[in-house]
């Protein structure tokens, strides 16, 4: 049996759900650990405090929350050295693409349940400037636009709130004209209207910006977006749906370890998006810390790994036509 272990709670997760399942979550972790510590969230950088806390103690962290709690919890704990903590989490947001890339379940008590017999494995982390990210970096209009999608929105619509509010500036996207400049001395000079920085295969729900089998393999993927129309949009649609990956007439991919990345402007303004939430104004540092993380996954994972996904659009029509569905 381990020795401790902290629970981080953020209480308005899942609209409010996520105390529910504490109970629940107690039982299964008292069969593992000795003592359990239950912290809940009041403010911004909450999880962060008592993850870095946890770290430092060596603990194991099982955070219950949303994308935003996540990535704080993760900010404790990669900037503690030597720390033998492995951090879990039981997802409470509207798309969870880290849970989706790890093939965690989605719902609490799949999630939970998981946790019984769940395996140990060590995936990168991303750091940009002086913040961690553990799937995604983004800018551009589309991503600035999703990152003011509201509660209400996504309460109706779960991760098609996203979806739909890009639909709406897809043709009004400005190109930036980015400067990348390799640890090597490479220097890339490309226009793209939007950027992305990826850890895993998913993004929004979908799976068409990487394999799956190039996670964890020491190396960002920068998915630089060609100019985006109308046609283009509705030719590539369907991709969407199969998770058949995106070819290079719609986007261009560069391995990163390491890399500065401006906007040849210096009058523009562009922030990035990081795991969803609002983050650094460009330029930006970024690097991968290969294999940083212990983090708790279901000991089938791998069996589980498929070519085909299928994103939130379909779960978003078996919500709403109430199909059947069970936690």
């Amino acid at each position: 049996m381990e020795k401790n272990c902290t629970v981080i709670v953020n209480p308005t997760a899942g609209r409010g759900r996520s105390t529910r399942y504490l109970p629940m979550l107690s039982d299964v972790l008292k069969e593992k650990y000795e003592n359990i510590t239950i912290k809940t969230t009041k403010k911004t950088k909450d999880a962060t405090r008592f993850a870095r806390i946890a770290a430092k103690n060596n603990e194991d962290i099982i955070c219950m929350g949303g994308d935003g709690t996540i990535n704080e919890t993760i900010n404790g704990i990669v900037p503690v050295k030597n720390s033998t903590s492995t951090f879990g989490f039981v997802p409470f947001g509207t798309v969870n693409d880290l849970a989706r890339a790890l093939h965690i379940p989605r719902s609490p008590k799949g999630a939970i349940r998981m946790l019984k017999n769940a395996t140990k494995t060590k995936i990168d982390v991303g750091k940009i400037n002086k913040r961690y990210f553990i799937n995604v970096v983004a800018a551009g209009l589309i991503a600035e636009t999703v990152g003011k999608v509201t509660i209400k929105e996504k309460t109706l619509f779960g991760s098609m709130a996203y979806f739909m509010k890009a639909l709406q500036v897809i043709n009004k996207q400005p190109s930036y004209r980015f400067r990348i400049e390799m640890k090597n001395g490479t220097i890339i000079q490309i226009s793209s209207p939007l950027i992305a920085a990826m850890l895993t295969d998913s993004a929004g729900s979908f799976h068409n910006f990487m394999p799956t089998k190039d996670r964890n393999k020491g190396l960002i993927k920068l998915v630089l977006f060609k100019d985006f129309s109308w046609i283009n949009t509705l030719k590539e649609a369907p991709k969407l749906i199969t998770g058949e990956q995106f070819g290079p007439d719609t986007m261009t991919v560069i391995d990163v370890k390491k890399a500065h990345i401006s906007i040849e402007d210096e009058n523009t303004e562009l922030l990035t998006n990081i795991d969803g939430e609002i983050g650094s104004e460009f330029p930006i540092n970024i690097e991968v810390l290969p294999s940083r993380l212990s983090v708790f996954i279901p000991n089938n994972a791998e069996k589980e790994n498929s070519t085909f996904n299928v994103p939130h659009l379909i779960e978003f029509l078996r919500k709403h036509l109430k199909l059947t569905y069970t936690e």
